[in-house]
């Protein structure tokens, strides 16, 4: 019997669930702070809850030759050795980011409060050139963390794209030797029963196929 491979369609249904996914686990972009407004907090981004540990996945595949089989993506990666890695590296750096953002905040307000207590003793076109200078310098931070963040982002989403890569080519493998007609995601199924999952040997093979993963700095 030939092998079949995975159409297209069925690759893009995987990574439109694995991109789904990492949208919901990414925190929600923050408003920033108008330029004239230090006062005003810094991008931070969201705190987040540390997960539970994931729950062990059977390896017990459907018989060799099953029609159609799906597979959970959320909890394929939640057991995940490379995404566990993505996700500490990407935990640290956010927090890093938050610390630097309520620092930045903090040394801004005293300089806008120095800044007041001199208006007495000012001329108006120095007090005007002083302010001018504090605004730019405002500016300056908020680009530097706004872009702090979108490589942040980027890099999270190269280190996730790597896993999604390993993660389809994992599918295929099960598919191929298993000689299933149809892999899905668990989010194109309505109902299935559970004996059709192959969620434990994908991930079985993903954390052999790709053990670790890193985010660049």
């Amino acid at each position: 019997m030939k092998k079949p491979n995975l159409s297209a369609l069925r690759v893009a249904a995987v990574g439109a669930a694995f991109v789904g996914l990492l949208a919901a686990a990414w925190p929600v972009q923050a408003q920033q702070p108008a330029p004239a407004q230090p006062r005003q907090a810094p991008a931070q981004p969201r705190a987040t809850t540390p997960a539970a540990p994931a729950p062990a996945l059977s390896t017990e595949l459907p018989a060799k030759g099953t029609a159609v089989v799906f597979f959970d993506v959320e909890a394929v990666m939640r057991v995940s050795t490379a995404m566990q890695n993505v996700n500490s590296q990407a935990e640290r750096a956010r927090n890093s980011l938050q610390a630097d953002a309520t620092r930045q905040e903090t040394d801004l307000r005293r300089q806008e409060e120095e800044l007041a207590n001199q208006r007495a003793t000012l001329s108006q076109d120095a007090f005007n050139q002083r302010r001018r200078d504090f605004e730019n310098r405002v500016q300056t931070v908020q680009v530097q963390l706004q872009t702090r963040r979108r490589n942040l982002e980027q890099n999270y989403g190269d280190a996730a794209q790597k896993i999604q890569q390993s993660l389809t080519e994992s599918v295929i493998e099960v598919m191929n030797e298993q000689e299933y007609q149809i892999v899905l995601p668990n989010s194109f199924i309505f109902v299935a029963r559970s004996a059709l999952d192959i969620s434990g040997e994908v991930a079985r093979r993903l954390n052999r196929k790709l053990p670790t993963a890193a985010m660049a700095n």
